[in-house]
């Protein structure tokens, strides 16, 4: 057995946002640019990476992850508009964003990242932008050009409305057909939605 787990914490999105997220990437697919685009069942929002974890160390990620979101009341939030980092003219991941509940995100991610901070991981030194990742660019071809219309295109896509019940902490593992993530543990958010 390992004695590492590849680790990350984020936000399952519902179903039906699942769905719409992954059909908006096969939209996109159609640049024929060659990108790895993830499939639904795998859509989430990352609050925070931790990398490569020691096995000894996942029960107190997971306890201080749940004391952290304590209290924060549960959020909806819409999924809406494709994008890409570093940026639209240069993708190298495609995501879609957040529209209304960006703000309650990025307080929830900020929660999680003073939480971690605590435990000795480093403080995230970029600004937190929400959102869902469709896919990564695996090599840069002339369909790149194609790919940044197709973003533009649908900058503005609503995807839809989903909420934020819990957090959840991940476990990623490589396999031949690509990272399977397990569920280590979920941290509930207060009240109901």
């Amino acid at each position: 057995m390992d004695d590492k787990i590849r680790t990350f914490v984020g936000l399952e999105i519902g179903e039906k946002s699942r769905q719409q997220a992954f059909e908006l990437g096969q939209k996109l697919a159609q640049s024929n640019a060659v990108v790895k685009w993830e499939p639904a069942h795998k859509l989430h929002v990352t609050l925070k990476f931790l990398g490569e974890v020691p096995n000894v160390e996942v029960y107190t990620i997971c306890r201080e992850v749940q004391r952290a979101v304590r209290g924060i009341a549960a959020f909806p939030f819409c999924l809406q508009g494709a994008g890409a980092f570093p940026k639209v003219e240069r993708p190298r991941s495609v995501w879609v964003g957040v529209d209304e509940g960006r703000e309650a995100l990025t307080q929830l991610a900020r929660r999680v990242d003073e939480a971690m901070q605590g435990l000795g991981f480093p403080r995230e030194l970029r600004p937190f932008v929400p959102h869902v990742t469709l896919g990564r660019v695996q090599r840069t071809t002339a369909e790149l050009a194609d790919l940044s219309r197709l973003i533009q295109q649908y900058d503005a896509a609503d995807v839809g409305k989903t909420f934020a019940r819990h957090v959840t902490i991940f476990a990623s593992q490589m396999a031949r057909t690509g990272s399977q993530y397990t569920i280590l543990a979920t941290a509930p958010l207060a009240g109901e939605f």
